[in-house]
């Protein structure tokens, strides 16, 4: 159980650590660079083009979690029991759909307010310790545990944990995948309204000052 926790949980912290920075800092990178107007002058709405950034960054830092299983499996003779091999990689699938929504969230970070860069370098480990990627959730205070409850990444990591037990348990799993389901359609949906909001005001006013 220790190892499994260890190899996911390095994966997944590499994966979250790629997702954070990577998505959050490519809207001020646009500006940088002088092609924030262009994007926001194309027919293509912010939300559609941050969405396949953040799919991109995605698969980026996948090269972590997969980098990760390769050196446990060839260094600590690690491997994934056949019969989980289905739950194994539905669990991945969702855990990945669930960074996805996360990215997109964050990615439209710095269009609500550029104050947010000032506190997006103390996310990487606080939500690596509410999420369980570093060590079980259930070792943290009550509140901490309640805080987890609200992010699909540790709901997700429950359920890519729960795929290597020898006996699965599948009504556990499948509320694990429902409920990560859930949480990150309500983060999706919070973002395109957030962000159509934005995108309005801006061709309103004529002005990029949010971003």
């Amino acid at each position: 159980v220790d190892l499994v926790h260890t190899v996911l949980g390095s994966g997944v912290m590499g994966l979250w650590s790629t997702l954070l920075f990577t998505c959050f800092f490519d809207l001020r990178a646009d500006r940088r660079e002088g092609t924030l107007e262009l994007l926001v002058g194309s027919p293509t709405s912010i939300f559609s083009i941050l969405s396949i950034r953040a799919f991109a960054n995605v698969l980026l830092g996948s090269f972590s979690f997969l980098l990760s299983m390769i050196v446990a499996m060839s260094v600590f003779d690690f491997s994934i029991p056949l019969g989980n091999l289905p739950a194994f990689l539905v669990s991945l699938a969702i855990m990945l759909f669930g960074f996805w929504c996360i990215g997109i969230f964050l990615a439209h970070w710095p269009v609500v307010s550029r104050l947010s860069g000032l506190f997006i370098n103390y996310l990487e480990l606080p939500i690596g310790l509410l999420t369980g990627f570093m060590f079980p959730v259930s070792l943290l205070p009550t509140w901490a545990q309640w805080l987890s409850m609200f992010t699909p990444l540790s709901w997700a990591f429950k359920g890519l944990s729960a795929s290597f037990q020898p006996d699965i348990d599948l009504p556990n799993l499948w509320v694990n995948w429902m409920i990560t389901l859930g949480i990150s359609l309500v983060y999706l949906v919070g973002t395109f309204l957030m962000s159509k909001r934005v995108q309005d005001m801006i061709r309103v006013t004529g002005e990029l000052s949010s971003i």
